[in-house]
């Protein structure tokens, strides 16, 4: 039983760093699309 805690334990905590992991990601796609249309209305790159 004691052994069945640690593995959920580690799960969980894999689980968090794999979810702060993929909040970072998706910030950054967010975040990207808001700068190309940025640099096009201001005729940067198109």
């Amino acid at each position: 039983m004691e052994h069945l805690i640690e593995t959920v334990e580690k799960f969980l905590a894999y689980s968090d760093d794999k979810l702060e992991e993929l909040s970072q990601k998706n910030r950054a796609l967010r975040e990207e699309p808001s700068k190309n249309k940025i640099q096009n209305k201001t005729g940067g790159a198109k």
